[in-house]
């Protein structure tokens, strides 16, 4: 009985020893399987950011307006009697637009 019990450790170490050789010799296998499905997974996302390559909609618009008022009052000079008026008013309005297409490469 106890050559049986030896017997039976035995076979279990070398069933392991065996399981872990297999682990080992399949690494690189599986190594190289999970870099595939990250590839996979990252080629999904679509092409890169490429500047030397990029077609692109320009749309630009800028509306400015601008009020400018300057009111001086009525200045009296006590020496010689003298007043000043200065009144002055600017009011501009602008718009630019920029519409465009822009391709760079191919």
């Amino acid at each position: 009985m106890r050559n049986r019990r030896g017997q039976t450790i035995l076979e279990y170490t070398l069933i392991v020893v065996i399981i872990l050789g297999v682990m080992i010799a399949m690494k690189d296998y599986v190594k190289r399987g999970i870099q595939g499905r990250w590839k996979s997974a990252t080629d999904d996302f679509g092409d890169q950011y490429d500047p030397q390559s990029v077609n692109s909609i320009t749309n630009y618009a800028t509306q400015v307006q601008a009020n400018t008022i300057i009111s001086t009052t009525n200045a009296v000079d006590a020496i010689q009697g003298l007043g000043q008026w200065t009144n002055r008013v600017d009011t501009s309005d602008s718009v630019e637009t920029k519409v465009g297409f822009t391709q760079v490469g191919d």
